[in-house]
């Protein structure tokens, strides 16, 4: 089995990239939608963080609003429910169909990703109903003329709290992409699962640098600005 890094090439992730930013799959009426005017600065910089995350420089991201930041996220997340995760499931219908009874591993190891699935969704749909709003409230009353700004009241939700609460997401997909790439070697594996194989792994890929972005930059400008708010 080849190395996730022989599928990716610098066009394939300015593709992944940017295809989330596609207006005929953005949801309508919805904050979303600016993520087709998104800075191209902010582009170029998580291109960056793709090729290397290492020695991403942090501190570049800080020049950029904690709106665009959020868009830039909200659009993955609904790239992910919209597009990635039906593509996977496509491939493991079609594995399933075909294969479930010459390689009952293979079904088997497929239903396990599919109750990942089931987790991260709930994962997503937690951000979008809980974080996310309330960090869109504390840009809206950050917006308040000085003059007439005061401390928001102390909410049921913080910032702090979900950090306490929030598990890796992304750590539960390299166990389940790892478990699978065990038995993945033998030549006798369908062409169709090492498809699916390889569509794991770049997902693998996008969910640990939309982590990143979220927990190093997201939640901490998000945190900053709770407490001159609170």
């Amino acid at each position: 089995m080849a190395a996730l890094h022989d599928f990716i090439d610098t066009e394939k992730t300015y593709q992944l990239v940017v295809e989330r930013f596609n207006s005929d799959s953005l949801p309508q009426n919805n904050v979303v939608n600016k993520a087709i005017d998104m800075n191209p600065e902010l582009i170029e910089l998580i291109l960056d963080l793709y090729n290397n995350e290492e020695d991403f420089p942090f501190e570049k991201m800080k020049k950029f609003s904690i709106e665009e930041i959020l868009t830039y996220l909200q659009a993955t997340h609904h790239y992910y429910l919209s597009k990635k995760l039906p593509e996977i499931e496509q491939s493991l219908v079609h594995i399933f169909s075909k294969y479930g009874q010459s390689h009952q591993l293979l079904a088997t190891l497929a239903y396990f990703f599919n109750d990942y699935k089931t987790h991260l969704v709930e994962h997503i749909r937690m951000e979008e109903k809980e974080l996310f709003p309330y960090i869109q409230k504390l840009i809206a009353a950050s917006k308040q003329p000085a003059d007439a700004l005061k401390p928001t009241e102390k909410p049921n939700f913080s910032i702090q709290q979900f950090i306490d609460s929030h598990s890796p997401i992304e750590d539960e997909l390299q166990e389940v992409s790892q478990l699978i790439r065990r038995y993945s070697g033998d030549e006798s594996i369908p062409l169709p699962y090492k498809i699916f194989l390889n569509q794991v792994e770049l997902f693998e890929l996008e969910l640990r640098k939309h982590a990143i972005i979220e927990d190093y930059v997201l939640v901490p400008m998000a945190l900053e600005l709770e407490h001159k708010l609170i």
